[in-house]
């Protein structure tokens, strides 16, 4: 009864208006700590409480975000070029779980208008309310004193979006800004920003043929445009700082066959070099035929440290693509979600990071069950786990089936399939509507297959359950067995032919099971081998015969987590099949030191063509040594602008959690064996 209680009046609390924007101001709070470190929460609230707004629910998504947008404080960040400007203390209250994780068509912005819409259905009226919505807010910018003047240029972009399609690169880029900063407004996260260099490459040449502007002036107007977006980095962060999914897609492979680059693809590399900042982010696609000065322009870039650009090879997605049922027309286009997992921007509604598989999770499962100590095989274990693995994911997306997202006018307004639909980019007016998870905990059990193989069925030093029974007791007392295991090779990232085909096998049976499942609308349910949850996903997960004790962190993505040579990660990943509903986000991880990039530029760009040749999905890599990383960490103020890369953000080394550090340590000190 008491419990009932509690929960009765804690609901009539959370109903009252002025209570949402406390809970709201809470949950700023968490954020905002990050920055300020001493920050008190009763301080925080108190000051701030006369700003606070969570805009309550309306039967209409548009009218309750107009509503939002009549209330929200128009303070403009400090920018030679642009104008932004965000009221953190204003968001948006929501139903459903919101569409975030993605790439709106900014092409959409840069080659048409919010022009006025024809009819008067529902969607089209939702549509007419937000458009209406978006310019009023304009005629308030327009009323802050001296703002007129200050932010003449600006505006005049911004007016622009209402009547025509951008005129110049300046017009394009303010235009991209004002829409961007809503997202963030209504709640949105892990906004990507699209394939710019195309995008916007009529424009720029016109602009550079004209006299507009010069490649310099250019430039600026693009390291402007980033110091913008980079604005809110506290706030952009999703679960860690520097998590925003601010991404630019640049080059690819086109829909002619050919590599299409262009002079902004060097212009945006060249502004991430030399800006180092962590955020936003590039994010460079690539192919065995793409032009040997871009690569080598890619590989200085991530040899300052920023980790940056993650490449992405075309050769393989666009062809996992086609096989996962895009279409032809569609996938030269291909954007990523967030960090790493492809899909179509504006005709896509992929939430792509809905929610984690971990494959660790049946594997202890099964090791509870009193059947594992009966099985005489391997191929009793790995039916078993198979067994245990299709129940998780039954459980893992039967609910996901049935999930709803909240509407969205706002994608649906740079959505050209919504627009043609008339229908809302969550409800049908999609092109695509799978879903997608991301993985962690492969390489666990891959290393924990092996090690009982050797140990119990070829060694036979062990029965089953006597290794299960010291697994139980966290190997107390088992420190010499433990190191064995953990440094086991072959292991999970070794080009072996055994390794590679029990990884394979988990692979294959995960694809099969996850195609006997449909989302809401009709679409597929994709994994890829890439997990931001390595630290996360593992906390609760017990002991493991892979060398892990209770709790410890899983390997990265696609990683060994010992020494192996790079050359042999590469040729490890070549061999892993990424078809079909595999495809969402296969990263290979790895770490080298400055040095030794810098010394072997152009071995390391040999070998990165080698590998998009070969098969690699995705890469990225961390360029740093394991004496930087403890120093740093012992000292946070000799490195406070150390960039590291993590999950596929990159981020300040000191706003990361210790365990995220000791993590990066960890794997540079085993780097620095394989070299």
């Amino acid at each position: 009864m008491k419990a009932q209680i509690k929960r009765g009046i804690k609901r009539l609390v959370y109903s009252m208006p002025v209570m949402k924007n406390y809970v709201y101001g809470w949950k700023l709070w968490q954020k905002y700590k990050r920055i300020e470190r001493d920050s008190k929460l009763a301080r925080f609230l108190l000051a701030n409480s006369s700003h606070f707004y969570y805009c309550p629910q309306r039967k209409s998504k548009a009218e309750q975000t107009e509503r939002l947008l009549r209330r929200v404080e128009i303070p403009p960040v400090e920018n030679k070029s642009f104008f932004y400007s965000l009221d953190c203390y204003k968001t948006l209250g929501n139903r459903y779980y919101v569409y975030g994780n993605c790439t709106a068509d900014m092409e959409a912005l840069v080659n048409g208008a919010l022009a006025e819409m024809e009819g008067d259905d529902r969607f089209v009226r939702e549509q007419r309310t937000l458009v209406n919505a978006l310019h009023s807010y304009l005629e308030r910018c327009r009323q802050i004193p001296h703002a007129a003047e200050r932010y003449e240029k600006q505006f005049s972009a911004i007016e622009s979006l209402f009547k025509r399609p951008a005129a110049d690169l300046f017009e394009a880029l303010q235009r991209i800004l004002f829409y961007n900063q809503f997202l963030w407004q209504t709640g949105h996260t892990l906004n990507g920003l699209g394939h710019l260099d195309w995008i916007l490459e009529e424009l720029y040449e016109r602009d550079i043929s004209g006299g507009v502007v010069t490649r310099e002036a250019a430039k600026e107007l693009l390291k402007d445009f980033f110091r913008a977006l980079h604005e809110y980095y506290w706030l952009k962060s999703n679960v860690l700082m520097g998590d925003t999914g601010q991404i630019v897609i640049l080059g690819g492979r086109g829909s002619d066959g050919i590599y299409h680059c262009n002079d902004l693809t060097y212009l945006f590399i060249e502004v991430s070099e030399e800006l180092k900042l962590p955020d936003p982010k590039i994010l460079l696609r690539c192919t065995a035929d793409m032009p040997e000065k871009l690569l080598e322009a890619a590989v200085d870039c991530i040899a300052t440290g920023i980790g940056a650009p993650l490449l992405s090879n075309d050769d393989v997605v666009i062809p996992a693509m086609l096989s996962c049922g895009y279409e032809e027309v569609d996938v030269c286009r291909y954007g990523t979600s967030a960090c790493w997992e492809p899909l179509i921007p504006g005709i896509s509604c992929e939430p792509n990071n809905i929610a984690s598989l971990n494959f660790a999770v049946p594997f202890t499962e099964m090791l509870s069950a009193p059947r594992f100590s009966e099985i005489r095989s391997l191929d009793g274990v790995l039916g078993l786990y198979e067994e245990y693995l299709a129940a998780y994911i039954r459980t893992l997306l039967t609910p996901l089936t049935k999930r709803l997202l909240e509407e969205d006018p706002l994608l649906s307004l740079t959505s050209t399939s919504a627009m043609e639909r008339q229908k809302d980019i969550t409800r049908g007016g999609a092109k695509y509507n799978s879903m997608g998870l991301t993985s962690v905990g492969l390489g666990t059990v891959v290393n924990s297959v092996l090690n009982i193989k050797r140990l119990v069925f070829d060694e036979g030093r062990y029965t089953l359950g006597q290794l299960n029974r010291i697994r139980k007791d966290n190997f107390a007392g088992q420190d010499a067995l433990l190191q064995e295991m953990k440094d086991r090779k072959p292991c999970f990232g070794c080009d072996d032919a055994e390794v590679v085909e029990l990884s394979g096998r988990i692979i294959a049976f995960t694809s099969g099971e996850f195609s006997r499942y449909k989302t809401r609308y009709g679409g597929r349910f994709k994994f890829g081998l890439s997990s931001p949850s390595y630290i996360t996903g593992a906390q609760d997960v017990p002991a493991t015969f892979d060398g892990r004790r209770d709790g410890d962190a899983f390997s990265v993505h696609i990683s060994s987590a010992v020494a192996v040579p790079t050359t042999e990660l590469l040729s490890f990943a070549m061999k892993m099949d990424y078809n079909e509903n595999r495809l969402n986000g296969n990263v290979i991880d790895f770490i080298t030191s400055p040095g030794m990039l810098k010394q072997n530029r152009k071995k390391y760009a040999a070998m990165l063509r080698a590998g998009f040749a070969g098969g690699i999905f995705q890469l990225q890599m961390n360029v740093v040594d394991s004496k930087t990383l403890i120093a740093a960490k012992a000292d946070p103020t000799l490195f406070p602008n150390l960039v590291v890369r993590v999950w596929g953000f990159s981020a300040y080394f000191v706003d990361l959690p210790e365990e995220y550090k000791d993590v990066l340590i960890a794997r540079a000190v085993e780097s620095e064996k394989a070299a």
